[in-house]
């Protein structure tokens, strides 16, 4: 019959139920230019349908969801909030997140798209963006994902992004390096990575002042912390963070990331966002004391999401 379509299984196969599905398996690329003579690898998570490697710990964590649970709150500064505003979408849920006065306007817009409320909070006025999603979660009956202290954070790396990324890379990885926000992607991707060759060095970047270089090493902690970096760094670290898993940590000026978010564009045509464009920059001051390392490492957003902000 004209016209007709076969409902093949091989067809079948390569259909997804549903946006939830086709979060994973995102590609590793070798940053061949910006770091010419140098071996360095960035798996590129802003290609997850929700636009970042939160898509992957936030199905997660819903997995876990009370079955009674029709409304979610979350404390983001944009992109857990956006992953959870399209799962959201998906399962039929209320959902609000609250987010800090600094995130950017693409964020917020992004989630609101999907249809969830944002609260912006300036923590300097009044509550923190944490302290506002405690407090809906306590008054409204909503449930809070809490990945600022959720184990199930670092358990989502543990057991999907860092399977996935020693399969894609063959086990050939002699350095991880990995942004510190919340803690649980270095955390839950360094245990895997250090079960299965202790030789592997994990190390952290975050901005200037943050919090999590003084759990790990010797050097004397800072002023007080602020960035215009989002997604990394934190004033007072996250207790998802596990120190015993970090070799060392760095900390990067924000003028230097910023300045790798358009060598990362111009150069490697990957238009990688500012926690991305961190990492970038401390690999850039590591490279000199690590020989010929294998350097592996996570973009976990996409530059569009700051347009307004950094470009």
């Amino acid at each position: 019959m004209c016209g007709s379509r076969s409902k093949g299984s091989g067809v079948q196969s390569h259909i997804k139920s549903s946006v939830m599905e086709a979060i994973g398996n995102t590609p590793v690329v070798r940053l061949g230019r910006v770091f010419a003579g140098a071996d360095v690898v960035a798996k590129l998570e802003f290609m997850n349908p929700g636009g970042s490697i939160k898509d992957r710990m936030v199905r997660a964590m819903l997995r876990k969801l009370p079955q009674e649970s029709t409304r979610v709150v979350e404390a983001s500064s944009g992109n857990t909030g956006a992953a959870l505003a399209m799962a959201s979408a998906v399962l039929g849920l209320d959902c609000e997140i609250a987010v800090p006065v600094t995130t950017s306007r693409e964020k917020i817009r992004r989630i609101e798209a999907y249809g969830a409320t944002v609260r912006v909070c300036d923590g300097e006025r009044g509550p923190d963006y944490q302290e506002t999603a405690l407090e809906i979660a306590s008054q409204g009956g909503a449930h809070h994902l809490d990945q600022y202290r959720s184990t199930l954070n670092s358990q989502a790396h543990y057991g999907d992004t860092a399977p996935e990324l020693w399969a894609q890379m063959e086990g050939q990885i002699d350095v991880f390096v990995c942004g510190v926000g919340s803690g649980g992607t270095i955390s839950g991707i360094g245990r895997y990575l250090k079960e299965r060759n202790p030789a592997i060095r994990v190390i952290g970047v975050e901005p200037l002042d943050s919090a999590y270089r003084k759990l790990v090493t010797d050097l004397p902690a800072g002023g007080e912390f602020s960035s215009a970096i989002e997604g990394v760094g934190k004033g007072c670290p996250s207790p998802v963070f596990d120190p015993a898993v970090v070799d060392d940590v760095v900390q990067v000026p924000d003028e230097e990331a910023l300045a790798w978010i358009h060598r990362l564009a111009r150069e490697e045509g990957i238009l990688a966002g500012g926690s991305s464009a961190c990492v970038a920059a401390g690999i850039a001051r590591l490279l000199p004391r690590l020989g010929n390392a294998r350097v592996v490492t996570i973009f976990p957003d996409s530059g569009a999401f700051y347009l307004s902000k950094y470009f």
